[in-house]
């Protein structure tokens, strides 16, 4: 009963117009209403310091964790942090990790992009490993680009090529160097003088 009553009390204490005007009250405040008023002001400053210590240990995890990562690594870290109850702090957190905040929305508005760049790479992936893995032998890029060409009928550019070779971990083997070719360029063995007469 008293806590129902308390809790009208401190929504009446609320006001309700658009801007309060400013003046003080004729009357004087009960006693009751003013602890009401004190309680609700210790509680927003207690939930105000609590939004300063979550902001504090996610500030150190954030600097610690962005050293040496890329922009969207850094974008995706700053919209983990945003999306754990740390709102409105989008321009702090981009200050704090030296990224810029049009960086940080255009990463959020094009994740549908992103999405369909991924799933293209991942199809164009499968065509490039069996242009790779063809005829028993693995390829370097240009013979992976004249394989798309000439036997599956795609085109790709050599630049995507390169960079889903990159990004699935193929690797063209070396041929290793003869190694009597090396012994006699070292003992310059079939070294012809030139003619000094």
């Amino acid at each position: 009963m008293e806590e129902s009553i308390r809790k009208r009390r401190i929504i009446g204490l609320a006001d309700s117009r658009k801007e309060a005007s400013g003046r003080p009250l004729k009357r004087e405040l009960t006693q009751d209403e003013v602890i009401a008023r004190q309680e609700a002001r210790i509680r927003l400053l207690e939930s105000q310091v609590e939004l300063l210590k979550k902001l504090d240990s996610k500030e150190r995890l954030l600097v610690a964790k962005g050293k040496n990562l890329s922009k969207n690594k850094l974008f995706e870290l700053i919209k983990e942090t945003v999306g754990q109850g740390v709102g409105r702090t989008t321009r702090y957190l981009c200050d704090l990790l030296h990224v810029s905040r049009s960086g940080y929305y255009n990463y959020i508005q094009a994740v549908d992009t992103r999405k369909e760049r991924s799933l293209s790479d991942v199809k164009a992936g499968e065509l490039i490993k069996k242009a790779f893995h063809r005829k028993g032998f693995k390829k370097g890029s240009r013979s992976i680009k004249m394989t798309l060409e000439n036997e599956f009928g795609v085109i790709y550019n050599l630049k995507r090529i390169r960079r889903l070779m990159k990004k699935f971990d193929l690797v063209c083997p070396h041929r290793k160097p003869n190694p009597y070719k090396r012994m006699a360029k070292a003992t310059q063995e079939h070294r012809t003088l030139p003619n000094s007469l």
